[in-house]
């Protein structure tokens, strides 16, 4: 999949992604666990996400309850993930580009399955 597009395109949409999934894990952690939690994945993940939350302030609508601005920022992210990085390629590219990140490491999996059942199944 890599090899469709070019690696200036990819890059990005890489780390959007990593951002990306950095919020969405912090958001279904906020549900929950306290803010005063003291478990190692909660807080490695609250150190990585306090960062993107004080960039993105500015443009966060002060509406917006605290516990939900991961998921706010994470939708965000996603919205220029979809529709402006394929703006680079031309809009012929608009479903193709799409969760470039996500096939990969779905195609990973599932060749680790793959091989796993193999390896089962014929006892190598």
């Amino acid at each position: 999949m890599i090899n469709n597009f070019p690696i200036w395109l990819i890059a990005p949409d890489y780390f959007l992604a990593c951002l990306m999934l950095i919020l969405l894990i912090k958001f279904i952690l906020n549900l929950f666990l306290s803010e005063a939690s003291n478990f190692v994945l909660y807080r490695f993940i609250t150190k990585l996400a306090y960062p993107i939350i004080n960039i993105t302030n500015k443009i966060t609508p002060s509406f917006i309850v605290q516990p939900l601005i991961p998921i706010y920022i994470a939708w965000l992210i996603l919205m220029i993930r979809i529709y402006l990085l394929p703006l680079f390629l031309g809009y012929f590219y608009i479903g193709k580009f799409a969760f470039v990140f996500e096939k990969d490491i779905i195609s990973q999996v599932k060749s680790i399955f793959l091989s796993i059942a193999i390896n089962l199944n014929f006892g190598m």
